[in-house]
């Protein structure tokens, strides 16, 4: 059933295509091409659900899929970094879910188990979660879930859908459209303005532009309203768990949603904040995996989507000790030590001072006066870099360092230095002159730079971070 429904629009061209060349009348055709829609897709479907297969051997997962274009995958347990799992609503009815798996060396989810029974998903993931090499042990994890970390309530979905940055992506989409409709409204505004006269109520510009004001008012209430009715669909009810090693979370109020990550798989922890989250005082905080590229890397996170400052320590502390997790990610801490004030030169000069003085040269002949209206520009790059280099920073202890940034928020991100794969200092001419230098780590899920640092600071934490990797005894992912 979920086949026929994901895969029925594939059929939709073809079919038009019959609708239109078959002869007879529009029933005949309608009838004809309903009849081979749905034979093809029950037919597709069923050879799918029979040729699908899997089995479960001791330390890997084996399935088979495919009717003409046969796959085969063997997903080995010791590479699996998460088992989620989602239930749509008819999953719901039946009691069945939908299992998939993250592994190292993927961007995403690199097979799935669909319709198996809640009893059987709850087994796998405590099969694989299990150590291999204690055949004889069969020792009970002694940290069921207890009390959730995290339990997020309605005024949390509020603040969910107001910080949603999609919010903005649907704004850029509805320009077009709000073109079109343009000729409506004009239309609707016309003909209230003409009621009201006929009603003897006069309407003066002052009206006008409260009218325009109101629409426009509408039209934000409206998304506003669509963005938080998007994060209860999405986040209702999440709870967050931590059992023994593992992380899970539960939300959903549709389609419920499971994710888990055991707290050995963290490569980066990430507090960030925009404009909306600012004025709430409130964060957002993700646990990021191993990916294989850059390519879909958002679907590799674990995602606590509303925390404040002081929870977010405390779940770091959690998801890193005892090894970690003494330094704070709070943005607002005074701990956090700044980089050089020359990391503003080169964004003042290069991308303010320069591109102004030539645009009011070179319009100066078609313009006169008015192209110096193009020096304006150098005032913005350089506040905009001033607050690019105020709200940089850094700090670190003996296990991990932490790196501060934004513009309009906040973006704080922590990383063990025994997880670090490599690390680059790097030096331009003008760096060089004034001893400083710019420290790159780079980690299986992506990399992170603290930019203007004194050069002998970036090659002590280099030399440092070096040592930590060589001498440390667990496993970077």
């Amino acid at each position: 059933m979920r086949l026929i429904a994901k895969n029925a629009w594939q059929s939709l061209a073809p079919l038009f295509v019959l609708l239109v060349a078959a002869e007879g009348s529009l029933a005949t055709r309608l009838t004809l091409g309903g009849f081979a829609f749905a034979v093809i897709i029950a037919v597709s479907s069923l050879l799918s659900y029979w040729f699908f297969r899997f089995r479960i051997s001791d330390d890997s997962i084996l399935i088979r899929q495919g009717v003409l274009n046969k796959k085969q995958l063997d997903i080995k347990f010791r590479r699996i970094q998460a088992i989620n799992t989602q239930q749509n609503p008819v999953y719901r009815a039946l009691g069945l879910v939908t299992v998939s798996f993250d592994t190292a060396g993927s961007s995403g989810s690199e097979g799935n188990l669909p319709a198996v029974t809640r009893d059987f998903a709850n087994w796998l993931r405590e099969r694989i979660g299990k150590p291999r090499d204690l055949e004889s042990s069969q020792e009970e994890d002694d940290n069921p879930e207890t009390d959730a970390l995290v339990q997020l309530d309605w005024r949390d979905m509020i603040r969910i859908g107001l910080a949603d940055r999609r919010a903005l992506i649907v704004f850029a989409f509805i320009g077009p459209l709000m073109e079109r409709i343009e000729d409506d409204i004009d239309r609707f505004i016309s003909d209230f303005i003409a009621a009201a006269a006929a009603n003897g109520v006069e309407v003066n510009a002052a009206s006008g532009v409260s009218i325009g004001i109101a629409i426009a008012v509408a039209v934000i209430l409206l998304f506003a309203v669509v963005s938080i009715a998007a994060a209860f669909l999405r986040y209702h009810n999440f709870q967050l768990f931590l059992a023994g090693q593992t992380l899970r979370s539960h939300a959903g109020l549709v389609t419920a949603h499971e994710h888990s990550m055991d707290l050995g798989k963290i490569q980066t922890l990430r507090l960030q904040q925009g404009v909306v989250q600012r004025l709430l005082k409130r964060y957002q905080m993700t646990a990021r995996q191993a990916v294989s590229s850059g390519k879909n890397g958002s679907q590799k996170v674990f995602v606590v989507p509303v925390v404040t400052a002081e929870l977010a320590d405390e779940l770091r502390r959690k998801f890193l000790a005892p090894e970690a997790g003494r330094l704070t990610q709070d943005p607002r801490s005074a701990e956090f030590v700044s980089i050089s004030p020359y990391f503003m030169r080169s964004r003042i000069l290069f991308v303010g001072l320069l591109p102004s003085l030539i645009a009011t040269v070179a319009l100066s002949m078609p313009l006169g006066a008015f192209a110096l209206l193009c020096l304006l520009w150098f005032p913005i790059v350089a506040a905009a870099a001033y607050r690019s280099w105020k709200r940089a920073g850094f700090l670190h202890d003996d296990e991990e360092i932490i790196r501060r940034s934004g513009f309009f928020g906040f973006r704080t991100v922590g990383l063990l230095f025994r997880k670090v794969q490599r690390v680059t200092v790097s030096q331009s001419r003008y760096q060089r002159r004034k001893g400083l230098a710019s420290l790159r780590l780079h980690m299986a899920s992506g990399s992170v730079r603290v930019p203007y640092i004194k050069d002998g600071v970036a090659k002590q934490l280099r030399d440092y971070i070096l040592y930590k990797v060589e001498s440390s005894q667990r496993a970077w992912h």
